[in-house]
């Protein structure tokens, strides 16, 4: 049987087209979707407010660079905390040549051990 694509792609449309009307008229997304963005809102304080009760003893953020406007330096820390990886890794692979390599950048090794 030959059928026609203009009226199977018609059939198609209609058939999404009822869908849609369909489950439009099931429920109001709008209100679930704010719902969710709420209760994620939410969680995500709870969770900040955990991390902070955690960390809010450590030294942790003294580690970093600041810049100089005070505020932190995260360019600055992330090379520098890269380049500290790859020199602890004595010219073996490790985690900082991984990550350098998958993203093309190759490093001399030192020949001072640094």
């Amino acid at each position: 049987a030959v059928v026609s694509t203009q009226s199977t792609g018609a059939q198609v449309d209609q058939a999404r087209e009822a869908r849609r009307e369909e489950s439009e008229d099931s429920y109001d997304t709008s209100s679930l979707d704010s719902d969710l963005h709420a209760e994620s809102e939410e969680e995500m304080r709870e969770y900040m407010r955990e991390l902070e009760g955690q960390l809010g003893k450590s030294t942790l953020g003294e580690s970093f660079e600041k810049g100089k406007d005070g505020d932190l330096d995260i360019d600055f820390n992330l090379v520098s905390n890269i380049m500290n990886s790859f020199s602890a890794e004595s010219g073996l692979e490790g985690p900082a040549s991984s990550v350098l390599a998958s993203l093309g950048v190759k490093l001399p090794r030192n020949e001072d051990g640094f």
